[in-house]
């Protein structure tokens, strides 16, 4: 009988430090856990900021290549429209209908071009800005 109380009381034993030590495996399992979601948490929180001050940067850069892009636009009316005015005085002082088709022609030609030149120069402050926006995300999708 003292066996048996002996062999009940070391089983007895036994179970109570398996449970000791599954409860232990499970805190430690949790504690991982708690940490890698606290780690997640981290890095998303990183990831907001990095994004908000980017974005925060990119709105700014956005309103100088407008504000760019306006002032051009600006200029390019104006000239226009003082070419155009300096186009007709000369067709009403012309002497014959050749010399007005001359004037007109080369007006033509000259805005065209100016037109062209200006297109093509804000078509690259445009293709810029993009590129200087995309950076951040090129970045992140190197990584």
């Amino acid at each position: 009988m003292a066996t048996a109380k002996t062999t009940a009381k070391s089983a007895t034993s036994r179970a109570k430090a398996e449970m000791h030590s599954a409860k232990t495996s499970t805190t430690k399992m949790l504690d991982e856990g708690m940490e890698q979601l606290t780690g997640f948490a981290g890095m998303f929180g990183e990831y907001a900021e990095s994004g908000l001050k980017s974005m925060g940067e990119r709105a700014t850069a956005s309103t100088e290549v407008l504000r760019t892009l306006g002032g051009r636009n600006m200029d390019f009316f104006t000239k226009s429209l003082e070419q155009g005015v300096e186009v007709t005085q000369a067709i009403t002082s012309a002497k014959d209908v050749r010399e007005v088709m001359e004037i007109q022609a080369g007006f033509a030609k000259s805005m065209f071009s100016a037109y062209t030149k200006e297109v093509n120069a804000q078509a690259e402050i445009c293709m810029s800005a993009w590129r200087d926006a995309a950076k951040p995300f090129m970045a992140f999708a190197a990584k």
